[in-house]
């Protein structure tokens, strides 16, 4: 790291960029999904026939596929902000903040594709990876301490 010791975001401003990031993502692909890929339907009969075995499985099915493409949008989206000049998303540039390696630089491409990759397994082990966040002392989550990347705050 730099001889001064960063000043790494706080819990709450990372989670706010994250709100900031993840609310127009999952609306515009449950848009797509619901005006281009017949939820609309989906959900009709869901909630038409709640107690139907096969329309609960069918919205299931709509449900977990948004999801997923939501979370594979969202890493993309990660990665290339996280690399880019912004240092991070739309939401942590909104929050002051931004994401650097050990050294205080900007992220390679490849880093970033490590780091948001690893998000993964932040995601599937009951979000444990981003509640370590909370007691780190370097605030860093498991995809942080993977990739050798922290989240501070911007420079005025």
């Amino acid at each position: 790291m730099q001889s001064q010791e960063p000043k790494y975001a706080s819990n709450w401003k990372r989670f706010i960029a994250y709100i900031i990031d993840i609310i127009p993502i999952t609306l515009i692909i449950f848009a797509i999904a619901y005006f281009f890929f017949g939820f609309n339907e989906v959900l009709k009969v869901f909630v038409e026939n709640r107690q139907n075995l096969q329309a609960r499985l069918d919205y299931l099915t709509y449900r977990n596929s948004i999801r997923s493409t939501a979370l594979v949008f969202w890493i993309i989206y990660s990665t290339i902000f996280d690399a880019s000049k912004f240092k991070g998303t739309l939401g942590k540039y909104c929050m002051g903040i931004k994401v650097v390696d050990e050294n205080g630089n900007s992220l390679t491409i490849t880093k970033s594709i490590f780091r948001n990759v690893a998000k993964i397994l932040s995601v599937i082990v009951l979000f444990l990876g981003f509640i370590w966040i909370i007691f780190s002392k370097k605030k860093q989550g498991w995809h942080d301490m993977i990739a050798g990347t922290f989240v501070v705050k911007r420079q005025n």
